[in-house]
């Protein structure tokens, strides 16, 4: 009887925690298609405006990609441009780099959603906020010996040489289908609502609908993706305790997380699946959170995910053949490889530097409010103003 109770129980926790864990990529969707809607042009306008300077351009990386929070989007832009000539392959070096950075600013947010209790709040945060300081580390090791060797850039020149021809290949996220239709429903139900143009539009023989934006959409749109990110986020908290006390969490510490190795291909192949490094990162900051995973454990996954994310570069290259294109998206891949090589071996450095400051941020929520607003945006905007 009480087995039978129990399993009843886990089961109930099981469907729930799928719809919970449905909400909540449908709330990190919603927050990409929102701001890329909005901010999509400003965006483009950043990257095509890049000057010689390369901090300029990485600053440019950043907060392009914090706006619209995706990389792969920025990294496509980018890997576009850089194909038919409109920005320079030297100076797209160092933007790729900047969206390597600014793409963490989701699982960041995500880290917000245990706020109100500390404990969970510090260890969340810095599980966050290692990918940050991890990328920044990279970008302060790797962008001078670019600059000074051309390293990067010559070893990805050559391995252009070898996938010059090859067919490019599409692969659509299964993550990505479960959610874009809600959340083109959501937005097209506010658009409707707050009486906002909507255009359709014919593209490849499929009619596609777009928002025209304003302050008041977007307002609403992002209060609605943080209502449904947050209470996903506290029940997703509260059932994943009871599911993976005993032995799921065995599994997942047995079989996942165990070592380096299978955490850091683990992180790859996933986020290769859904091709968002953001959904993969921010899937685990609750985890961690918990109690349940630590900090430590997490860090090679984080580090493959961010691998992972730049094969929708490299599709996209090989879908234009271009082989500029071709290089800055191996660029991308070749950073984030050498940053693993580095930077796992000495993980002890970017996880000490992250428990440091969550641990200021737990004390103090102005601290992780103003490490956000800094880094991703106030920094960048300032000195890209003042040096253009």
């Amino acid at each position: 009887m009480l087995k039978s109770k129990n399993l009843k129980n886990t089961i109930i926790n099981l469907l729930l925690m799928t719809l919970l864990l449905w909400i909540f990529l449908l709330s990190i969707k919603l927050f990409g298609d929102v701001f890329k809607g909005y901010f999509k042009s400003d965006a483009q306008n950043l990257i095509e405006n890049a000057t010689n300077n390369p901090i300029i351009s990485l600053l440019i990386g950043i907060l392009a990609t914090a706006i619209i929070q995706s990389s792969s989007s920025t990294t496509s832009m980018i890997i576009t441009f850089v194909g038919c000539g409109t920005l320079s392959f030297s100076h797209a070096i160092p933007m790729i780099m900047g969206a390597n950075i600014g793409t963490s600013v989701t699982n960041t947010i995500v880290s917000f959603g245990s706020i109100r209790n500390p404990l969970e709040f510090r260890r969340s945060f810095a599980s966050a906020i290692v990918h940050d300081i991890f990328n920044i580390l990279s970008v302060i090791l790797f962008l001078p010996l670019e600059l000074m060797t051309g390293f990067i850039s010559k070893s990805a020149t050559t391995l252009t040489e070898f996938l010059v021809g090859s067919k490019g290949l599409k692969f659509n996220s299964p993550l990505n289908e479960l959610v874009k239709p809600a959340s083109t429903k959501i937005q097209l139900f506010f658009a409707e609502l707050l009486k906002n143009p909507i255009v359709e539009k014919v593209e490849h023989a499929k009619t596609k609908m777009s928002i025209e934006y304003d302050g008041i959409l977007l307002s609403v749109l992002v209060l609605i993706a943080l209502i449904m990110l947050f209470i996903s986020l506290k029940y997703m908290s509260k059932i994943m305790k009871a599911i993976l006390i005993g032995r799921f969490e065995r599994i997942l510490h047995k079989y996942v997380f165990n070592n380096i190795l299978t955490s850091f291909i683990f992180g790859i192949l996933f986020t290769v699946s859904v091709q968002s490094s953001s959904i993969t990162t921010s899937l685990i900051v609750p985890l961690v959170g918990a109690g349940i995973l630590n900090i430590n454990q997490i860090f090679p996954y984080t580090v493959g995910a961010n691998i992972g994310t730049t094969i929708t570069g490299i599709l996209a290259s090989l879908v234009s053949g271009n082989p500029f294109g071709i290089s800055i998206a191996l660029v991308h891949t070749l950073f984030n490889v050498f940053g693993a090589i580095v930077f796992i071996p000495l993980k002890f450095i970017p996880i000490k530097l992250s428990e440091l400051l969550s641990a200021k941020s737990a004390e103090n929520k102005l601290w992780a409010a103003s490490y956000v607003a800094l880094v991703f945006f106030i920094i960048p905007i300032v000195l890209i103003f003042i040096f253009n």
